[in-house]
């Protein structure tokens, strides 16, 4: 099935700033405000004394935490946030008229065994796709296009690791410039928004650093309205049904 760039653009985005997308959006800022917030309590509590305070605070906000508490606290955040895209996923790929209910099946159903599969995809993603822009930067853009949809996979259709690699292997196939095209404007978004957050950089590094998450927040629930839309048309099939995810 080709995919239909323009209604995933319009429906990609009246999905993002659906009820679903603000529910998504709080739950995205909250686990990277933890996450980066504990990150840079572990860097400056491992700095030396001799650092001067100035520049203590050019590395953005911190938490009043010990360095062993702030490194938990951070690696929960960082495995919070994988969760959180599982719940995002389930909620943007619903027909768009339910977008505006939170029903609790989605937060819970067969959450741990999506959670692990989830993370071995993770870490998949992270080494494979990586090594494609070593080797070459085609290879790399290859992998990214061919397996943006693994995650949805195990979040929507409760695959494992091996068929959620496989299954957006397969979506992708036939559609890969189209979905090129996506990772391109996903790109100069991530781009816009990192320069729009670095303005606020000049009150403070702290402010400029959390308003950088929350409009990088924004950007990223907006890609995956898109990608979610995108996901929905190529499966060929309705998007789950409330009650069939509650």
């Amino acid at each position: 099935m080709a995919l239909r760039l323009g209604q995933a653009l319009g429906r990609g985005a009246r999905r993002a700033f659906s009820v679903s997308g603000i529910a998504a959006l709080v739950l995205t800022i909250c686990y990277q405000v933890v996450f980066v917030g504990s990150f840079n309590t572990v860097v400056v509590n491992r700095l030396p004394p001799s650092v001067q305070p100035d520049d203590v605070g050019t590395i953005g906000f911190t938490l009043p935490l010990s360095t062993e508490v702030a490194a938990a606290l951070g690696l929960g955040a960082l495995l919070l946030g994988i969760g959180v895209f599982l719940v995002t996923a389930r909620l943007l790929t619903r027909d768009l008229p339910a977008l505006s209910s939170l029903p609790g099946g989605l937060f819970t159903r067969r959450l741990g065994p999506a959670f692990l599969s989830a993370v071995v995809v993770s870490v998949v993603l992270a080494v494979v796709i990586p090594l494609g822009f070593a080797l070459l930067f085609v290879p790399g853009l290859f992998l990214t296009v061919s397996l943006q949809f693994a995650l949805f996979a195990v979040a929507v259709e409760d695959s494992g690791p091996i068929d959620a690699l496989r299954r957006s292997w397969e979506l992708a196939s036939g559609n890969r410039w189209r979905l090129l095209a996506l990772v391109v404007l996903f790109g100069v978004l991530g781009g816009l928004g990192g320069a729009v957050g670095s303005v606020f950089a000049f009150v403070s590094p702290s402010v400029g650093q959390l308003a950088s998450l929350v409009i990088n927040s924004v950007l990223v629930i907006l890609m995956y309205g898109i990608l979610a839309d995108s996901f929905v048309q190529l499966r060929g099939e309705p998007a789950p049904s409330t009650n069939s995810l509650g």
